[in-house]
């Protein structure tokens, strides 16, 4: 009899708990579909403020007192842009797919030049140095390896110490490609290393504080960017020191290695 009841209490705690992981499982899932589809419809109405703003840009059509909040609108449609970008990426990734990457034979140079360009017109009050030697020659997806350029880049600027140079290396090797952007300023903690990648992680700034509280930043910026570069069969780590600064390091093999699927 106490044989039995000991059966039964046992069958009851399992059927218990497969219960609660499958809701938690659906309730993930839902959550994920639902970030999914808002991101999604919060496009349509971000590409009306986008254009409208564009056609008042063109000169004459807004007076000379306008120009500054008109500024400030086209910037902060291009900051939600890229929210949303990161934000449907994200979830795609959490709903079992890539991020897609269509690489071809390219000059990563030129994808390095894009990039520091973009960042630099954005913010001009910033110092980058641009700095490539050997054979850039890779197979890789411009568009998406400018992505992962731009979220680091964009990264230095948050976390690197006010006035200190931004550095963007790239330098062509036997059989890969690597690419450095390196900032001044307090050095991660290792315990932050190994999570740094993880989605949602935000670090404290170089002052030891919260993370900033005007960053648009959604903590998904750096677990997009190694998910692109896995996807290119490459590689992305990252050292931080108080002597060498905080170096992102990205090593893309000259040919593509497709991934198997899932």
């Amino acid at each position: 009899m106490l044989t039995e009841i000991t059966r039964f209490n046992e069958a009851v705690d399992q059927a218990l708990a497969e219960s609660i992981a499958s809701y938690s499982d659906e309730v993930v899932r839902s959550r994920d579909t639902f970030l999914a589809i808002l991101g999604h419809d919060l496009r349509s109405p971000l590409s009306a403020v986008t254009m409208s703003a564009a056609y008042l840009a063109v000169p004459g059509r807004v007076s000379p007192e306008a120009r500054t909040p008109l500024m400030l609108i086209k910037q902060s449609a291009l900051t939600m842009s890229l929210m949303i970008r990161d934000l449907l990426e994200y979830t795609r990734t959490r709903l079992g797919k890539r991020i897609p990457v269509m690489p071809f034979a390219y000059d990563v140079g030129l994808v390095c030049e894009a990039a520091h360009d973009e960042v630099q017109a954005a913010h001009p009050d910033c110092v980058f140095d641009l700095e490539m030697a050997g054979d850039l020659r890779a197979e890789v997806d411009p568009a998406r390896l400018g992505q992962v350029l731009s979220n680091l880049l964009n990264n230095a600027i948050q976390y690197g110490t006010s006035g200190s140079p931004i550095s963007l290396l790239a330098r062509g090797e036997t059989n890969a490609v690597v690419i450095e952007v390196t900032n001044q300023g307090a050095p991660i903690p290792s315990n932050a290393l190994q999570v740094i990648f993880n989605p949602l992680v935000q670090l404290r700034t170089e002052h030891g504080g919260s993370p900033d509280p005007l960053s648009t930043s959604l903590g998904l910026g750096l677990c997009i960017a190694k998910e692109i570069v896995a996807g290119h069969g490459g590689t992305l780590r990252v050292e931080s020191s108080g002597a060498e600064g905080t170096v992102f390091t990205i090593t893309l093999p000259r040919g593509f290695m497709e991934r198997p699927a899932i």
